[in-house]
């Protein structure tokens, strides 16, 4: 990672950092700098802004412009690899649908996350919140049973591995107590809520407090305890006049204000239609809208008001019909979003590594460089490390090269450079890669091969270079171009040799053919006995 990424990740981390609280402004911050890090073609901001910017849409309640980057986000990390964020990713995707109403996609995409943050020691995205998701989008489905059991998993992960976690132990404690309500299991919901009571006295986030008491009014009321029922829904109504935002408890709500109309409480219904009324007003979305007019009609028709209570029951209908209609457009939107989305991080990837391929290229020999021998390397060793195969490296230089430049001029001696780096390219494979080290220095890394393999692929390219026709009048073995090479072949199994082992022993070799009158293959053959350490394949005489 170079310094200008270095410092463009630190940016984006103090944007995070200071917008905690204002996510206009970070929205128009992170989009700036998404322009900077596309410029800058570094991938893994790219995904990161995007990741941050789904959720920024999201807290807003920009359901349109959630879907594109969390697809975006996804695309990226799943090329990159990273588990931990393309878990959240996923995670923030499946919100996207949900929020659309399209369970079954958020369910799918929820399973999804558990399984990519499966094995992982320290996932971003805790299991339980994971689960907790998955048991949201069964209870979307009318699936009570399987989001019941679900939730109860989550409330026992939170008592046995995170006590402290008073928030998730509420949070669950309202969800299980909701499904057990679908079920009519009534006793069993309160006492649920009962055990999270002394969490709900511990928490500051206020919201999730009425949120608490809307949900244990709901149960009460079923169980016909109206005083207490009436005693938390005053307590809860408090709390949203203080100008909570009263989204997250609108299900609620409608549950409330319908068992206080059957019970005549018209007074308090009333205030409920309007809390629900006032939001929907606020933010124009139909669903919010059919909420609020559904309890107004209600209220409408129990007192007899029966002009009224048609007339918003005929708006309803039209609300209906309008939602119908944007479930359908919404589907096909996401659908055609999430093409377009993948598509324009598809051509930036490909951007992205046809230039990356570009600097990790010798413009002269086209041979790869010395930046990309590092990650190569590294991934060889890697795998050899874990399956028990062996890296081998053969490193080589032109022989008497100063000479033969100031014999024919620099011209000829790139083309001899040239051809060298020809010669190795012919000889690359899936598990062999040659590299431009410097100068007239070739490196090249294989994987897996036997060491006479080794020595045969070290031999063909010395005799290809000396058939090569390149005279070179001050090369005293037989005055033509050939090159001195040193080659290496370790055993990975329980081995703890680095790349930096692995070129010394390589470059060690490469000085022994080189002290033996150049022309020459060696190979390295002991680490332990000096005595042994070099072995001569082929040279000039033979």
């Amino acid at each position: 990672m170079t310094m200008d990424n270095a410092d463009l990740r630190a940016r984006v981390e103090q944007v995070v950092e200071e917008t905690r609280t204002n996510f206009t402004l970070r929205e128009k911050k992170l989009k700036t700098l998404l322009k900077e890090a596309e410029r800058g073609e570094d991938i893994f901001v790219i995904g990161r802004i995007n990741l941050l910017l789904a959720a920024c849409y999201f807290t807003q309640g920009k359901r349109s412009g959630l879907l594109p980057h969390a697809v975006k986000a996804v695309d990226i990390f799943e090329k990159l690899e990273n588990r931990n964020l393309l878990a959240s990713s996923l995670n923030v995707l499946a919100i996207s649908y949900a929020a659309q109403g399209n369970y079954a996609r958020a369910l799918e995409l929820y399973n999804r996350t558990l399984l990519t943050i499966r094995g992982l020691k320290k996932p971003f995205l805790r299991r339980d919140v994971a689960l907790s998701n998955i048991a949201e989008s069964y209870y979307c489905l009318g699936e009570y049973q399987k989001s019941a059991h679900l939730m109860k998993q989550c409330i026992d992960t939170i008592r046995k591995k995170h006590p402290d976690d008073h928030v998730s132990a509420v949070i669950y404690s309202i969800n299980l107590s909701d499904n057990y309500e679908c079920m009519e299991e009534y006793e069993q919901a309160l006492d649920i809520l009962e055990k999270a009571k002394p969490d709900s006295e511990i928490i500051d986030l206020q919201v999730l407090v009425w949120g608490y008491y809307f949900r244990r009014c709901c149960v009460l009321y079923k169980l016909g305890n109206v005083e207490e029922a009436v005693k938390y829904a005053d307590l809860g109504i408090d709390g949203v006049k203080q100008g909570y935002d009263s989204y997250e408890f609108h299900r609620d709500l409608e549950k409330i204000a319908k068992e206080q109309i059957k019970l005549g409480d018209y007074a308090r219904a009333q205030i409920l239609a309007d809390i629900l009324t006032e939001y929907a007003d606020k933010n124009k979305h139909t669903i919010d809208l059919i909420v609020s007019k559904r309890v107004q009609a209600r209220i409408c028709q129990a007192r007899g008001e029966r002009d009224r209570a048609l007339e918003l029951y005929r708006e309803l209908n039209i609300l209906y019909e309008r939602r119908m209609s944007e479930n359908r457009e919404m589907q096909y939107e996401s659908h055609i979003n999430a093409e377009n989305a993948s598509k324009e991080i598809g051509k930036l990837l490909q951007r992205i590594q046809i230039s990356k391929e570009r600097a990790q290229r010798d413009p002269l020999t086209g041979l790869k460089n010395r930046s990309a021998l590092v990650s190569i390397t590294n991934e060889f060793i890697d795998s050899a490390k874990e399956k028990g195969r062996t890296i081998g490296a053969v490193f080589m230089d032109i022989d008497y090269f100063k000479e033969f430049n100031d014999t024919y001029g620099h011209a000829a001696g790139d083309e001899a450079i040239k051809y060298v780096a020809h010669v190795c390219l012919d000889e690359e494979t899936a598990t062999v890669k040659f590299f431009r080290y410097g100068g007239d220095e070739y490196f090249g890394i294989v994987y897996g091969y036997r060491d006479e393999e080794l020595e045969q692929l070290a031999l063909r390219i010395s005799q290809k270079v000396r058939a090569s026709g390149f005279q070179h009048i001050k090369n005293p073995n037989g005055q033509m171009l050939t090159v001195s090479i040193g080659i290496v072949n370790l055993n990975m199994q329980d081995s703890e040799h680095t790349i930096l082992d692995i070129i010394n022993y390589a470059d060690r070799t490469l000085y022994q053919a080189k002290e033996h009158g150049r022309n020459a293959v060696f190979s390295f053959c002991s680490v332990r006995d000096p005595k042994l350490a070099f072995k001569q394949i082929w040279d000039r005489e033979k």
